[in-house]
């Protein structure tokens, strides 16, 4: 008995698992847009490539395909820091600006490094 051919469309190829695959990379879009830490202005892209490979009589193909997203990354962010040298052991420090809460209060002078708090772990 013959089989009537089903016509092939980007929602039917391979079960459905491309626009699964759309689908899944779409929602990082949004996630993304949605996303306080990226850029609201940056545009987004969503890339589906199909690749028919015919064989040498015309009858059949191999399809391949990929799917993939191109989103922004987190905006950069910035601090600014004080380097204070300890001449008793000869290391340096690296300390912020801007401490919430902060260790000294911005009107005193900067504590030495060795009048600072030991590292936490």
């Amino acid at each position: 008995m013959a089989q009537n051919p089903t016509e092939i469309t980007l929602a039917n190829l391979a079960g459905g698992a491309l626009m699964e695959c759309a689908t899944l990379e779409f929602r990082k879009i949004c996630a993304n847009i949605q996303d306080p830490n990226t850029s609201a202005e940056a545009k987004r892209k969503l890339t589906i490539v199909v690749l028919i490979e015919p064989d040498a009589k015309r009858c059949s193909g191999r399809i391949t395909y990929e799917v993939k997203s191109s989103i922004p990354g987190p905006d950069a962010g910035k601090t600014e820091a004080y380097i204070a040298f300890d001449p008793g052991s000869e290391s340096y420090g690296l300390f912020e600006v801007e401490r919430h809460p902060p260790l000294f209060k911005p009107e005193e002078p900067l504590p030495n490094v060795s009048e600072l708090p030991a590292k936490r772990a």
